[in-house]
């Protein structure tokens, strides 16, 4: 990858025959990934590697240790079992029924249905009308 760079932050990446613009203030980048995974794609990663910069202060602070640790602090307990549960009269006492969709019966389709906006609409190179071509033609003009 070659890195381009126009000001301080940012970066033009030529990756072969893409080019992705990288801002590493914003922790942005034309692919995407960066700001989906919030940790540097490899664009980002060729800007932080050329200019030598540390790599984690670009990763979100969810990644740290620090936050991890942070998610296990509180003790989660486990539910008792079923027979020691209360539920309230109001909740116990309303009837889920199932949905009242009816089933088809027969076979599923093995292929799904074709629009007419996705089909390819033949025409007939003899007679120039839609629907069929020229081997299945009965529009054969005639030859004198």
């Amino acid at each position: 990858m070659t890195v381009l760079p126009s000001t301080e932050f940012l970066h033009l990446i030529i990756d072969g025959q893409t080019r992705n613009v990288v801002r590493l203030h914003e922790r942005n980048c034309t692919c995407g990934r960066f700001q989906l995974d919030d940790i540097p794609c490899p664009h980002a990663m060729a800007v932080i590697q050329k200019f030598h910069m540390d790599s984690y202060k670009d990763c979100s602070d969810y990644y740290n240790i620090d936050y991890l640790l942070k998610t296990y602090e509180i003790p989660v307990n486990p539910l008792p079992d079923e027979t020691m549960w209360q539920i309230s009269e109001d909740v116990s006492s309303q009837v889920v029924l199932p949905p009242k969709g009816k089933i088809k019966p027969g076979r599923p389709k093995k292929k799904r249905g074709i629009g007419g906006w996705e089909g390819n609409t033949v025409t007939c190179a003899l007679c120039g009308r839609k629907g069929h071509n020229r081997r299945t033609c009965r529009n054969i003009p005639k030859r004198d």
